[in-house]
């Protein structure tokens, strides 16, 4: 029986910062997992390279399950590189503890949006926020705070900080959450000022696009999840939080459940992902859900953008988009095929047609029938 092939990795001082060293003998199957997580070769060092920390390691092993064995004894030794004591310190800043009032106000809005059943996502961006306001004026207990000292907060958020106007309105509603839901005082934040809604038009790949990234994408697994954002809509949440139940092949529908406002919908599956699904779940028996990292559970949201940026790079994309660009290409390219936009709005999982009707803008099949006045023109 053949040696199990293994990668060596080391704690690399490089001018760019510390780096992990990939080691392994030629090998161009290995080669190219390195070059697909991103690693440099080192003229220098003779070896491939990646930012050092634990997140690069996970990388490695998941990248190399079932190639070859990975070795990171080295790395559990204290690092070698050891930080510049001449070089330049930032200032540190200092850390600011909510005190009981703080975190009792933090602790009641929680239960009270874990009673509501708001989404693990919104609890946690509402607490983020509400905390930012609570520290930001530390001195006073959170029902004494005034409309005016809230106000404050939102310039500081709006002009030192420099938040996007999405942002801001989400500290908005966290805050109007509390008052209003948890202390039952609507009329002190009812006149607090919203940010202007900003009218951003979604990025959309071609057709084409789609079909070089998919094709770009080798690892059943990766393909499988792409396949299936794009073939139904899907966002990154409801992608890592199906199960193996919620396919309904021999319908070539896909269930999701308990989608963005906890709202169940039934959307696509594509005849295209029946096969290549097949083939994944007699290779891999997912148990629980449909997609399981490498230690078991649902697979990370991070890893689903890694395996896209990866494939999105490969294919030579340069778009600037992201997995939520899938989704955005699927309503686009139903309604240049004729699709209805209210079964788009049902399919996207939409509580209202006014979001739907914004891939009407950027739809190019109707601009393909205008003339521009431009070409009327006699220009020699």
């Amino acid at each position: 029986m053949d040696a199990p092939r293994t990668v060596t990795l080391e704690a690399l001082t490089h001018r760019n910062g510390p780096r992990v060293a990939l080691k392994f003998p030629f090998d161009a199957e290995l080669m190219a997992i390195a070059k697909g997580l991103g690693a440099r070769w080192s003229r220098t060092h003779r070896v491939w390279h990646l930012p050092h920390g634990p997140r690069t390691v996970a990388q490695v092993f998941a990248a190399y399950k079932g190639k070859a064995w990975v070795d990171y004894t080295a790395l559990k030794r204290p690092e070698e590189h050891r930080a510049d004591p001449t070089a330049i310190q930032k200032p540190q800043r200092p850390i600011v503890v909510p005190g009981p009032a703080q975190q009792a106000a933090l602790e009641a809005m929680r239960q009270k949006m874990e009673m509501t059943r708001c989404s693990p996502n919104s609890i946690k961006a509402y607490l983020g926020a509400a905390r930012q306001l609570f520290l930001f004026h530390a001195a006073k207990a959170p029902e004494r705070l005034t409309a005016a000292d809230i106000e404050a907060w939102q310039h500081h958020l709006a002009t030192e900080r420099q938040l996007s106007n999405s942002s801001l309105e989400q500290a908005v509603n966290a805050v109007r959450y509390y008052y209003a839901n948890v202390l039952g005082d609507a009329e002190r934040v009812r006149l607090i000022q919203r940010p202007r809604r900003e009218r951003k038009l979604p990025t959309v790949l071609s057709e084409a696009e789609v079909t070089a990234l998919l094709r770009s994408v080798d690892n059943l697994k990766h393909r499988c999840m792409l396949m299936l954002i794009y073939a139904g809509g899907l966002r990154i949440s409801e992608l890592i939080n199906l199960r193996v139940g919620d396919l309904a092949r021999d319908r070539g529908q896909l269930f999701v459940r308990s989608g963005k406002g906890n709202k169940d919908r039934v959307t696509l599956l594509g005849e295209k992902v029946l096969a290549p699904l097949s083939r994944y779940l007699a290779e891999y028996l997912p148990k629980d859900h449909l997609f399981e990292g490498a230690k078991g559970g649902a697979y990370t949201a991070r890893s689903v953008q890694q395996v896209f940026h990866r494939a999105r790079k490969k294919a030579g994309i340069h778009t600037p988009a992201t997995v939520h660009t899938l989704r955005h290409s699927f309503a686009t390219h139903l309604l240049e095929k004729g699709t209805d936009l209210r079964y788009i709005q049902v399919l996207l999982g939409h509580a209202s047609s006014r979001t739907t009707e914004i891939y009407t803008h950027v739809s190019t099949k109707a601009l393909r029938n205008i003339r521009s006045p431009l070409d009327d023109l006699d220009l020699g």
